[in-house]
């Protein structure tokens, strides 16, 4: 469409119909000149955003290639490793500046730990775990026997045979004799309950701001009690409220000379347990060996003449077994000795179970403290008319001389 713009003087000596005319084609002719104009300028801009795009993307390649690159370096080196990570932290905004977008990156030496002054931030494990001690084994062994709170003064009484006094007489009576007279006599014993306990003085702060440590004190208390109860229950004197413990209680094997070749533990358990049942196996059946660790490995670690560790045919393949007898482990009784017994006829009379309490002493009361106290009542009781299902050996080596002693 060809126009030609006119100045207002020729406009002004045309009829009305001819500017009116005029007036139109000039409108159509701007209109669509417009367009024109508008559709170049949306075609160039297009082509340039096309053309910046890839650029960016260009760059993007090349900066992802180099932050490959320097994360495999810095897996070899503290630097590369450092700047790896600053890297990866500030990926994002790497990506802004590569489309061509605003933004600042900053790499530095990376903060580590140490930076941070005072800082506390760590991982706590739960619990705390108690110190180990010796296995307990004694209070589980014996029988329980409640006994109820009344007025009982603390002491139990009980009837028994007099053995001192006490004769079995019994024998063949020819014709027109008297017949033999045996003697019977009974007493009364005694068996006092003593009491076995710990303390522990702790502040109210303690208690209320650090419950799992507390919690913690209160089994370290009942495990003190027990240990000094399964000392006690072991060799106990009965001396100074302790109890009459097991070696206090059981008789001595008394060894005689039995010619065994090469004389061992295994062949004394065999011997004691002999002892027991000749004079009282109508009552007594041997069941339990009772020593130390270091006697019970003796018993294993016996070897041959070839070397080969001997366990005879009565005896376990585990050693935790001989002839029908259990072996349990005691720490707390004494080097180089055992007991065998019938155990059924040991037992311990207990007040009610241990028991844990809270209290004050002294000045605890202002001092804004406690005491924790853990306590228990028993007694331990071998009547003497059961003692012989018990058989204590006071020196395993010198039993084993004797045993291997060839009889005159």
């Amino acid at each position: 469409m060809k126009f030609t713009y006119k100045s207002q003087e020729d406009i002004d000596k045309m009829t009305a119909v001819e500017a009116d005319t005029y007036k139109g084609e000039q409108r159509d002719f701007e209109a669509k000149a417009n367009k024109e104009a508008i559709e170049l300028a949306v075609k160039g801009a297009k082509d340039e955003f096309t053309a910046e795009l890839k650029k960016a993307n260009d760059n993007a390649t090349e900066l992802a290639l180099k932050v490959t690159e320097l994360e495999t370096k810095g897996s070899n080196s503290s630097e590369g490793g450092a700047l790896s990570k600053g890297l990866k932290e500030n990926k994002e905004a790497i990506k802004e500046v590569a489309k061509g977008g605003n933004s600042e990156i900053v790499i530095k030496a990376v903060s580590n730990r140490a930076s941070v002054v005072g800082n506390a931030s760590n991982t706590v494990l739960p619990g705390i775990g108690q110190i180990a001690t010796r296995k307990l084994s004694l209070y589980d062994i014996f029988s329980k026997v409640p006994v109820t709170d009344n007025n009982n003064n603390g002491t139990m009484r009980y009837y028994d045979w007099d053995d001192a006094t006490t004769v079995r007489a019994a024998a063949s009576i020819a014709e027109g004799v008297a017949f033999p007279q045996s003697t019977a006599k009974f007493k009364t014993a005694t068996v006092v309950i003593e009491k076995i306990g710990d303390t522990l003085p702790v502040t109210e702060e303690f208690m209320e701001d650090d419950a799992m440590f507390a919690a913690e004190l209160e089994l370290f208390l009942v495990t003190n009690v027990e240990l000094a109860i399964d000392e006690q229950l072991c060799n106990g004197t009965g001396v100074s409220n302790t109890l009459i413990g097991l070696y206090a209680s059981a008789p001595a094997y008394v060894p005689t000379a039995q010619g065994i070749s090469d004389a061992n533990i295994f062949d004394l358990v065999l011997k004691v347990s002999e002892d027991i049942t000749v004079t009282g196996g109508s009552r007594f059946a041997p069941d339990t060996i009772i020593a130390r660790k270091s006697v019970i490995n003796q018993m294993k670690l016996k070897k041959d003449a070839n070397k080969n560790y001997m366990t005879p045919p009565f005896v376990s393949a585990d050693g935790n077994n001989i002839d029908g007898m259990l072996v349990i482990e005691s720490n707390v009784a004494p080097a180089n000795t055992l007991v065998i017994c019938d155990r059924k006829f040991g037992r311990i009379y207990e007040k009610t179970g241990l028991v844990l309490s809270k209290g004050l002493v002294a000045n605890q009361f202002v001092e804004d403290a406690m005491t924790l106290k853990a306590r228990k009542r028993l007694a331990f009781l071998i009547k003497n008319s059961d003692k012989g299902g018990f058989r204590k050996v006071t020196s395993i080596s010198a039993a084993l001389t004797t045993l291997a002693t060839v009889p005159v």
